[in-house]
């Protein structure tokens, strides 16, 4: 953890709360339940994708206006800043949703890719993209997520990746390279030595 000198965050679950509910936006939008919904998207007929992205950009919209900080964030975000570490947050949402969230809780992060400026995770190009801006190698930025796309884009990356799981460790817990149960487990491994 000492070589880390940067860090990428996922946003929903991970700086912030989300209630999406992914089997209704798959409902409605004709999505099986095994299969991603922005792949699934990217599949259909050109003429019914616009409907399809619209379903998931509402049901988005909706969750950001009741996003909350998940616990210990804040105060990890805040320790960086004073340790003057780069960081920048990449999202599989729309660029609208995530700026509602950023500014309801007034997240002092600049630096936002979401799925309208780059390939969405599990794709490495947003990491890439960002170790170039922060003129570090990919071994000293840590993306930090909940969830297997964030660690998947970690490892293609060659970034190492940071599973904040806040309940029980999930079936891709094993893709990890440092594994916490809240911000606040993370935030003693980086900075209380």
């Amino acid at each position: 953890m000492q070589q880390i000198r940067g860090f990428i965050f996922d946003l929903d679950g991970t700086l912030v709360t989300s209630s999406l509910d992914f089997r209704l936006i798959k409902s409605e939008i004709g999505c099986p339940e095994n299969e991603d919904i922005l792949s699934f998207i990217e599949k259909l007929p050109v003429h019914l994708q616009q409907s399809a992205h619209d379903v998931v950009h509402k049901h988005e919209l909706m969750d950001a206006h009741t996003s909350e900080w998940m616990p210990g964030a804040n105060m990890f975000v805040q320790k960086c800043i004073e340790q003057n570490m780069p960081m920048a947050i990449v999202t599989r949402n729309s660029h609208q949703s995530s700026s509602v969230k950023i500014e309801r809780n007034k997240i002092p992060i600049d630096l936002l890719i979401t799925r309208e400026n780059s390939k969405p995770k599990p794709d490495p190009s947003a990491l890439l993209y960002i170790a170039n801006m922060f003129s570090l190698e990919t071994s000293e930025i840590l993306m930090v997520g909940d969830y297997r796309y964030d660690l998947e884009a970690g490892r293609n990356a060659r970034m190492p990746a940071c599973l904040v799981h806040y309940d029980e460790l999930p079936e891709y817990a094993h893709l990890a390279d440092y594994s916490y149960p809240s911000f606040t487990e993370l935030y003693r491994a980086k900075f209380s030595n």
